[in-house]
């Protein structure tokens, strides 16, 4: 399964609900629209490369 990264925009309520009064689609156009703008930065954490770093540290010790 694949899992979504894309930060909401600060002006999307609900799927068909915008604030900006535009077509409100997470996935399709509130990425797209010239009005968008990310409700927060944030940092996602890269799970694979975790995951090889450990197992890095424990093959090396």
């Amino acid at each position: 399964m694949s899992k979504y990264r894309e930060t909401p925009c600060k002006y999307y309520i609900s799927f068909g609900d915008c604030s900006k009064g535009r077509k409100a689609e997470h996935k399709g156009y509130c990425q797209h629209c010239d009005k968008y703008s990310p409700r927060a930065r944030v940092q996602y954490i890269n799970k694979k490369k975790l995951y090889n770093e450990k197992q890095r540290s424990i093959y090396s010790a």
